[in-house]
Formats: C-alpha cells, sequence, structure tokens
C-alpha cells in the first residue's frame, strides 16, 4: 500500500507546476493527512522535494528538477521496483496463482496480473509442476516488448498435459503404513481408488485450511489495527478484551484473551504453609475444609494440578497470619507462559432475536 500512496504523489508532483503543501497532496490524491504526510517525509528525504517556505503551521514544498529517479520505469513502462520485488516472490515462494501471489505483494490485482503476464511473455517465468518459477534471466529493460494476454492460461495448460504425460508413463507406486512399496496394478482397486480419494480429499482439506488461516489473520490484523487507532487516540496501547457490533446491532465481533499461567517453586512452600495451619487446626477445623484444601493439590493423570482449585483456596476469608502468607506465596507463584487470542462472530436475523455465532471453529487454529 505505501508503494502505491508513493506513486498517487509521485504522478501528482510531476504533472503540478505550483509549490504545494501536505494538504494540497492529500486533496488531490484522496490520500488522508497522515499518508500525505508520510509519503512527503520519504520524498523530501530521497532529494525529490525541498521545503521553499512556511504558510502558517505547513510547509510549502516544490520539485527538485535534477533529481534522479533511482527505480526508473523501462522504455516499456514498467517500474523496475515492482519487477525486481515480483521475481524475488516467485524465487522464494510456491505460488500456484496470481491471486495467491497478490496476497504477498502491496500492489494491486490488476498491477500484479499485468506484470506476471509481462514476465512470463518474455520467457522469463513459467509454471513448472503448478508453480511459478523463473525460467531464464531476461534483461528487464526488455520487458513489455512482447505482451501476451492469454500466456498464463496456456503455460498452465502446458504443464498439466506434461504432468498427465508423465502420470501415464511413470508406473504408479504406493507404500503402506511401514514405508513398503507396491506397484498400485498389484492391489486390490478399491485400496487404489479409497487411496486416490482420501489424498484428494485431504489436499483440498489442507488448502481449505492454509486459507482459513490466512483469512483469520486478517481478520484479526484489521480488528486489532482498529483498537489500535482507538486507543492511540488516548495516548494508550490497547490491553483487554473486546465487543464490537454494526450499526443496526445485527452482527457482533468479540474478542477475548486468555492467559495460560503455571506456578514455580513457591506454590510448593504455599503448600507446606497451609499444611501447617491444618495441624494447628485439626483439632477444630471443618472436615470438609480440610478435604477441599487436599484435593486442590491432587494431581492427575498426567501428573498436573489443577489450577482453578488452587486459585479457589484464595476465596476462604481464614484470618490466620500464617494462611495469608500462603495464599500471597500462591499469588506470586503464578507465572503467564502464554497468552491466545480467541475471536467469535455472531449475527441476529431481527433486534429482538438472540445472537447466534457463526461456527469457524477460528479458535482451534
Amino acid at each position: 500500500m505505501e508503494i502505491i500512496n508513493f506513486k498517487m504523489v509521485r504522478n501528482f508532483i510531476e504533472y503540478n507546476t505550483k509549490p504545494f503543501t501536505t494538504e494540497n497532496v492529500a486533496s488531490d490524491t484522496g490520500l488522508s493527512f497522515m499518508e500525505a504526510k508520510k509519503v512527503i517525509g520519504k520524498m523530501q528525504a530521497k532529494g525529490m522535494i525541498k521545503s521553499i517556505a512556511m504558510e502558517g503551521k505547513c510547509a510549502i514544498y516544490v520539485k527538485v528538477i535534477d533529481y534522479v529517479e533511482k527505480n526508473p520505469a523501462n522504455q516499456y513502462n514498467y517500474e523496475i521496483e515492482y519487477l525486481n520485488a515480483i521475481i524475488k516472490k516467485i524465487k522464494t515462494g510456491n505460488y500456484r496463482s496470481v491471486r495467491q501471489l497478490e496476497g504477498s505483494l502491496p500492489y494491486e490485482h490488476k498491477t500484479v496480473l499485468k506484470y506476471v503476464t509481462a514476465l512470463c511473455s518474455v520467457g522469463m517465468v513459467g509454471f513448472v509442476k503448478g508453480r511459478f518459477r523463473i525460467i531464464k534471466d531476461v534483461d528487464l529493460t526488455l520487458v513489455g516488448s512482447k505482451y501476451d494476454k492469454n500466456i498464463i492460461s496456456d503455460i498452465k495448460k502446458e504443464d498439466a498435459i506434461k504432468k498427465e504425460g508423465e502420470n501415464m508413463v511413470k508406473e504408479k507406486l504406493m507404500y503402506d503404513v511401514q514405508g513398503r512399496e507396491y506397484s498400485a496394478k498389484l492391489l486390490d482397486p478399491q485400496i487404489v481408488k479409497r487411496n486416490d480419494l482420501v489424498n484428494k480429499v485431504m489436499d483440498r482439506a489442507f488448502k481449505l485450511h492454509d486459507h482459513i488461516e490466512i483469512q483469520k489473520q486478517r481478520i484479526i490484523d484489521d480488528v486489532e489495527k482498529y483498537l489500535s487507532k482507538i486507543a492511540d487516540t488516548y495516548g494508550q496501547d490497547w490491553k483487554g478484551n473486546a465487543e464490537l457490533t454494526n450499526f443496526d446491532g445485527q452482527y457482533k465481533i468479540e474478542v477475548r484473551y486468555r492467559e495460560r499461567i503455571q506456578f514455580d517453586e513457591k506454590l510448593q512452600i504455599a503448600k507446606q504453609k497451609i499444611d501447617e495451619c491444618l495441624k494447628r487446626w485439626s483439632e477444630n477445623s471443618n472436615l470438609n475444609l480440610q478435604a477441599v484444601i487436599k484435593e486442590a493439590f491432587q494431581v492427575d493423570k498426567k501428573g498436573e494440578i489443577a489450577k482453578s482449585r488452587i486459585l479457589g483456596l484464595r476465596k476462604y476469608n481464614i484470618k490466620d497470619a500464617e494462611w495469608k502468607m500462603a495464599m500471597d506465596l500462591i499469588d506470586q507463584a503464578i507465572q503467564v507462559t502464554s497468552s491466545k487470542q480467541y475471536i467469535a462472530f455472531y449475527f441476529r436475523p431481527s433486534p429482538d432475536k438472540p445472537y447466534q455465532q457463526v461456527s469457524l471453529n477460528f479458535s482451534a487454529m
């Protein structure tokens, strides 16, 4: 997004012949004042523009005539910076489609499609085994000299035909649980069909899982960005839970943070203090209370203490100095080892109906 903003402001400067302010830039480009100010700051640092005067608290800028663009476009108007960014992504990633590649770049879909098509047209980028790959090095000044708008679909078809031919020639092998190799021709056809079905369905399931994870992160990023801006307005960082509803109350988003805790060695000292209390109280204390305390320190099959039972001991209003010391030790023994964020979505068909959760099972991901 920053690159797009930079380009918009650069275009404004190229065609603007008069001195300008940040407000002029924001008004003409449609950017917010802060977005325009950020880009202008970068341009001033690069030496593209300079301040010549002040108008109140606003600086007045002009274009620096002798500035030379460090990342010029080639003769076919393809920006070298964009080309290098896309090439780098293709070299280091495994992208099956332009849409998938677009998700990792700060450019619009039509821009990514145009640049990938141009790279494929000059033979630099191809499609191999279902992925975009760099086929050969090409002088980037030549990108755009050829442009076939159907090239992407054509190279995908060629790759599919090639893959199908390889599968027909190559004998199909299958492996059992112990890793032993079998020829598919020698197995019961029903076993082969079931194996193919499970593999195909699981491949779709994994792709769907990856897609949901990506979308979940985008949703969380959007919500956190909104909450952070609200907190920042008051000079604070956002902390805690949140509940957001739309204007008509039809939709609701809940954000919850839960912390995972453990107890350190102070818990054992607290138990010793409690045991000493029980010994002193043994004649007069309530047997039920003793049972509750002893149960709190019991471990489960995994050898872990039930944290809720330990924390529950603090609710008893026992006025004994040693007991209070034990409760303080429990507080000190608590250590937050991790925190997990939960986000849930609700809707209601009408204002008089209860909210219903949109089931996505995000918490498990």
